[in-house]
């Protein structure tokens, strides 16, 4: 079976991450070689396989006017000429006007499907955001009514989509990204109660707004023993904060034994820092939405607040540098059996022999 991989949208962050991820287990898994995968990238991200292809299309990736016209117009010329079985998009959007076979798309992006904020164009901190709320969503909504069939990793975000696109449910269907067991990393008896740690990009629904302001709370009440380590870069030192810029893996692990994790972020799908936290038993302080109880469901170290009431954040660090908010020693057992991967791939490779 040939499978053409749409991912030419990926370049950096939780796209790049999501390629790779799906790369590496089809190069490691044996079962896999036997179909042929060819991936349309904006560059040279993947080493090609004996049954692994790259065609790397820059042009596409310069310009959103560029993507829009290979999406809408072009896109199935290109596409149709490589004879696929099935068409597998990894970039919440699928290929307009392909006929030839099935598509698969593989939808991870909940700006258009959150409620709690509506973005301005006219700021311009939020106008990329807008652009993402309304003109993509729009086409992602589009995208997924006209796909054979969508798969998300959380089943808000599947409840979500189904009640704004009024799909069948039978056309979409939610896979937990997968996830590594990362036990190993963990550490006991080795908290400090007055460490605090968001590993997070600078966007603004990510919310540091809200740790800013908590912390600002604690200054005025006289507690101001604390350190906050973001993995953001700034110009501006602020007392109580640590500026890490992007850390290794090895030393977000190391933090997450360290520290208490504070995640303010009102858009999430997943939120994999919470899934990696989980399983040092990290205590979690974390926002209050669908994305968190869904994750953290009987979770017993995690504690909720309102993203948007900062004063809720501020109380609840000062019960874990208190003492009143204490790490449980939960023992968890990451099921190894979970391959999220895998379960996509039994999806594309069954929906090749439907009918299109």
């Amino acid at each position: 079976m040939r499978i053409v991989v749409n991912n030419i949208a990926a370049s950096s962050g939780g796209a790049l991450s999501i390629l790779k991820s799906f790369y590496n287990y089809l190069k490691n898994n044996e079962a896999q070689k036997e179909n042929e995968w060819v991936f349309l990238l904006s560059d040279n991200y993947i080493e090609e396989t004996d049954n692994i292809k790259v065609i790397v299309l820059k042009d596409v990736k310069k310009s959103w006017i560029n993507r829009l016209k290979f999406d809408l117009y072009s896109g199935k010329n290109i596409i149709s000429e490589l004879k696929p079985d099935v068409v597998f998009s990894l970039q919440n959007t699928i290929t307009f006007g392909i006929n030839c076979c099935p598509q698969v798309l593989y939808m991870h992006q909940s700006i258009p499907f959150q409620k709690d904020v509506k973005f301005s164009f006219l700021k311009s901190e939020e106008r990329i955001l807008a652009v993402y709320q309304y003109i993509i969503g729009n086409l992602i909504k589009k995208s997924i009514k006209k796909s054979d069939k969508t798969i998300v990793q959380t089943n808000w975000i599947r409840d979500a989509v189904i009640k704004e696109t009024k799909i069948s449910p039978n056309k979409i269907i939610s896979i937990l990204p997968p996830v590594e067991n990362m036990t190993a990393y963990k550490k006991q008896n080795c908290l400090k109660k007055n460490n605090f740690f968001y590993p997070a990009a600078k966007n603004i629904y990510k919310n540091h707004k809200c740790i800013y302001e908590a912390s600002e709370l604690l200054n005025k009440k006289g507690v101001t023993d604390f350190n906050i380590s973001l993995t953001i870069n700034s110009n501006k030192s602020r007392d109580n904060f640590i500026y890490l810029g992007i850390i290794p893996f090895e030393s977000v692990m190391e933090q997450y034994n360290l520290s208490t994790l504070i995640f303010p972020s009102y858009i999430e799908t997943v939120g994999l820092p919470l899934i990696e936290a989980s399983q040092m038993e990290t205590i979690i302080l974390v926002a209050d939405c669908a994305y968190s109880r869904e994750v953290l469901k009987n979770y017993e170290n995690a504690y909720f607040f309102d993203p948007f009431n900062p004063e809720e954040l501020a109380i609840l660090m000062q019960k874990v540098m208190t003492s009143q908010i204490r790490k449980l020693p939960l023992n968890k057992i990451v099921d190894d059996s979970l391959d999220g991967w895998l379960a996509v791939i039994e999806i594309i490779e069954g929906i090749s022999g439907e009918e299109k």
